[in-house]
C-alpha cells in the first residue's frame, strides 16, 4: 500500500470514531440512567373543622414528577403513602395539625410549610373542648375513668403536641376523685366487705323547670334525685351537667331495699332582663349499676 492510500485510510477511521464518540455517549445517558425526579414541595392548610381545636387539615404537594408515590411523616413519626398523579401533584386528607415532610420513593424527604398552629388546638384526640372549662372537664372525666377500674393513675395518651394544662389538671383530679371513691384513699373510704346494692331506677328534677326568674344577683336551679335500691349496700353516683361539668362521686349506704334521695345546685347569672337560662343536669351510676343513668331534670327559665 503506497503512502497516499495509507493517509486517506486513516483519516476515514479518524472521522468515523469522532462520529460515533457523541452517539456512544448519547445512548449511555438514556439507557444507562434513569432521570432523577425533580425537586418538589408541599404546604399544610385547613381543610375542615367546626372550630380551630376541631380543625383537619389537608397536605397538598407539587413537582413530585416520576416518583409514584410519596411517604408523608409527622413530626410525631406517624406516616401514611400518597399516591402521586402524572403531574407530579399529590394530596393528604383529614390530617391532624402538625409539621410534616414528604419523602419521594428515592429520594431525599421534603419539609412541608404548615401555618401557625391554631388557638385553643391541644393537638390530642383527648383534650379538643375549647374553652378552659370544657378542657378541665374532658381531663376529669378521662382521669376517672382510666382509674377507676384498676386503682391506678394511668398515662395520658400522647399526642402530636403538649397536653393543655386545664386538660392535665382536670385529668389529675379525676383521677384523684377515683382513687378515693373507689380505692379507700379518702375521707369517705369505701369498705370491700360492704355489698354492693342493686339500683332498679334513679330519676331527677330541677327546680324551677320553667318561669320568670331574678338573675342579678346570680339565680340558682335545684336538683333532686331519688336512687331505688333492690337491697342493702353501698353506691356510688355523681352529678354531671350540660355544660360538661363533672361532679365529685359521693356515696350513698343502704341499710335495706328503698329509696333514697340526693340534691346539688347550679347557680346561673347575673344575667340581663330578658335572657334565657337553660341546661340540665343528670345523674350517673359508678357503682355497682356502672353507666346507669337517670334523665336529663332540664330547665328553661327567663330572666326577669
Amino acid at each position: 500500500m503506497n503512502r497516499t492510500r495509507r493517509i486517506t485510510l486513516l483519516a476515514t477511521l479518524l472521522a468515523s470514531s469522532v462520529a460515533l464518540a457523541p452517539a456512544a455517549a448519547a445512548l449511555g445517558t438514556t439507557a444507562g440512567t434513569a432521570a432523577a425526579p425533580s425537586g418538589g414541595r408541599c404546604t399544610l392548610q385547613k381543610s375542615g373543622g367546626k372550630s380551630d381545636s376541631h380543625a383537619r387539615y389537608t397536605l397538598t404537594g407539587s413537582g413530585f414528577s416520576g416518583t409514584g408515590k410519596v411517604t408523608v411523616t409527622s413530626d410525631t413519626g406517624q406516616s401514611r403513602t400518597a399516591g402521586v398523579s402524572k403531574s407530579g401533584n399529590f394530596r393528604a386528607k383529614n390530617l391532624p395539625y402538625g409539621q410534616y415532610s414528604a419523602a419521594p420513593g428515592q429520594g431525599a424527604a421534603v419539609k412541608c410549610t404548615s401555618p401557625a398552629k391554631p388557638a385553643g388546638d391541644t393537638g390530642t384526640d383527648t383534650g379538643k373542648a375549647k374553652t378552659p372549662e370544657e378542657q378541665y372537664a374532658a381531663g376529669r372525666k378521662a382521669g376517672f375513668d382510666s382509674t377507676k377500674a384498676s386503682c391506678e393513675t394511668k398515662p395520658k395518651a400522647p399526642g402530636l403536641a403538649a397536653v393543655d394544662p386545664n386538660y392535665e389538671k382536670g385529668y389529675n383530679d379525676g383521677s384523684a376523685e377515683a382513687l378515693k371513691a373507689f380505692c379507700g384513699t379518702g375521707t369517705k373510704p369505701q369498705d370491700p366487705n360492704t355489698p354492693a346494692a342493686q339500683i332498679a331506677s334513679v330519676t331527677a328534677v330541677a327546680t324551677p323547670i320553667s318561669g320568670s326568674v331574678k338573675c342579678d344577683p346570680p339565680t340558682t336551679i335545684t336538683f333532686n334525685g331519688t336512687l331505688t335500691s333492690t337491697g342493702p349496700g353501698q353506691v356510688i353516683y355523681r352529678w354531671t351537667r350540660s355544660d360538661g361539668a363533672i361532679g365529685q362521686p359521693e356515696i350513698v349506704n343502704f341499710d335495706a331495699a328503698g329509696a333514697k334521695s340526693v340534691t346539688t345546685t347550679w347557680s346561673r347569672g347575673p344575667h340581663p332582663a330578658g335572657t334565657v337560662v337553660d341546661g340540665w343536669e343528670k345523674i350517673e351510676i359508678l357503682k355497682p349499676n356502672v353507666l346507669m343513668k337517670s334523665n336529663e331534670a332540664a330547665f328553661k327559665l327567663t330572666c326577669s
